[in-house]
């Protein structure tokens, strides 16, 4: 039978921009299969377009052209209120609610899907209408919100943090326990759930996924150079969102650390940095050292990927498992991680990547890696095939009709 779904979305879906659009444009396209897809989505901007590939009903809001002035007060005043969260706020206005509240009348969902904790509270609306409610949630993000070290940021600044943690907290467990299912990225993800927040809704895996075909090109080495990079065979990338804290420190480290100590032994090799938002301190090493190349938001990752001899991704905090090791498996690009970089993936060191922990033992794989053609070929094909099996859209669709059969079992 048919299954009627609305993703409610904190962003525009596409064009794609970052792990958490391409997640949730694959739950879209998982869930077409099953039926009419609908899609509300907020945010700060109006795209100019109004229509989705193979999305029956799409509607948009910018909440800074419907918020009202009294809201805006309220939004500064975030932690006064028991649950208060400044990017719980960016998405919502009461004007975008009440909008909710007709699209859902209108299209009479089956099945609605909240990306992102930050969409909670549009979760009261939805739960005003008789239909199943399922929360994807990328990441445990109140346990992602206390790694970070702010020993030495300001007292106020920590006090802040403190606040809005513990308010993520409750908030993340609120809405844990007020659906009829949870989405997760990875088993990693389930048991911290489960630590944190108890087992008393249903917990699925759903993996994050790539759509092979999108990244053949890449795979075959079919894309025309790309421009500013000299020398393919040694060119290190690294890619994501950059201002986001996690990838932040990452980059830093390649610029820091790891850059100039391999440039002493191969000084034509290259950093790319690839993403949306970098930081000012990366904007100026660009402007100074012409072998380190930051292009801030690009309309396709593919051809950067396929330009690189490797990506290099020494992330030591984050959380969920990282999309970008997942399209550089689909394109063919060796990867050097961390095991934080890993985290989620069922990879193993040697065979589908190289672990490295420290400075020390990425200097080390990167250099490998540049030394031994052959094992860079055996992990290429070893990744791909892995990314094939378990981590496309196909795998994500045989996941989701599990929780289909479970949540809604007259209908599927």
């Amino acid at each position: 039978m048919t299954i009627k779904s609305l993703f409610i979305t904190k962003e525009v879906p596409v064009p794609i921009k970052s792990g958490v659009s391409l997640r949730n444009w694959q739950n879209m396209n998982v869930m077409m299969k099953f039926g009419p897809v609908a899609v509300f989505s907020a945010a700060n901007w109006t795209p100019n377009y109004h229509t989705l590939s193979g999305v029956k009903l799409w509607k948009h809001y910018n909440v800074d052209d419907t918020r009202t002035k009294w809201e805006e007060l309220e939004r500064r005043l975030w932690w006064l209120r028991p649950i208060g969260d400044p990017d719980a706020d960016w998405p919502y206005c009461r004007f975008t609610a009440q909008k909710l509240a007709e699209l859902m009348a209108d299209f009479q969902p089956d099945l609605v899907i909240l990306e992102q904790v930050w969409l909670y509270r549009y979760l009261s609306v939805v739960q005003q209408f008789p239909c199943r409610i399922i929360f994807d949630n990328h990441n445990i993000e109140a346990h992602l919100a206390a790694q970070p070290d702010r020993s030495q940021e300001s007292i106020r600044t920590q006090l802040k943090a403190k606040i809005q943690t513990s308010h993520l907290r409750e908030m993340e467990k609120k809405f844990t326990h007020q659906v009829d299912q949870v989405w997760l990225c990875s088993e990693d993800d389930v048991q911290l759930c489960q630590q944190m927040y108890g087992k008393q809704t249903p917990l699925y895996v759903i993996p994050n996924g790539v759509n092979i075909d999108n990244y053949a090109k890449a795979f075959n080495h079919q894309y025309e150079p790309v421009e500013k990079v000299k020398n393919r065979e040694r060119t290190i990338l690294f890619l994501g969102q950059l201002s986001y804290y996690p990838n932040k420190i990452a980059a830093e480290l390649l610029i820091d650390e790891i850059y100039p100590k391999i440039k002493q032994n191969y000084p034509d090799c290259q950093l790319l940095l690839v993403g949306r938002t970098p930081t000012q301190k990366m904007l100026a090493v660009a402007q100074k050292d012409p072998d380190i190349i930051v292009t801030g938001n690009v309309p396709e990752v593919q051809p950067y990927v396929a330009a690189a001899s490797m990506m290099v991704v020494p992330l030591l905090h984050g959380g969920g498992t990282r999309l970008k090791l997942l399209e550089a498996f689909a394109s063919g690009c060796p990867v050097i991680s961390t095991a934080k970089g890993a985290e989620g993936l069922d990879v193993i060191d040697g065979k589908h990547l190289l672990i490295r922990n420290t400075i020390e033992e990425i200097l080390e794989g990167i250099e490998k890696l540049w030394s031994q053609p052959s094992l860079s070929l055996e992990l290429r094909n070893n990744a791909y095939q892995l990314v094939k099996t378990e981590y496309s859209w196909e795998a994500s669709y045989e996941r989701v009709t599990q929780a289909m059969k479970q949540i809604l079992p007259n209908q599927y």
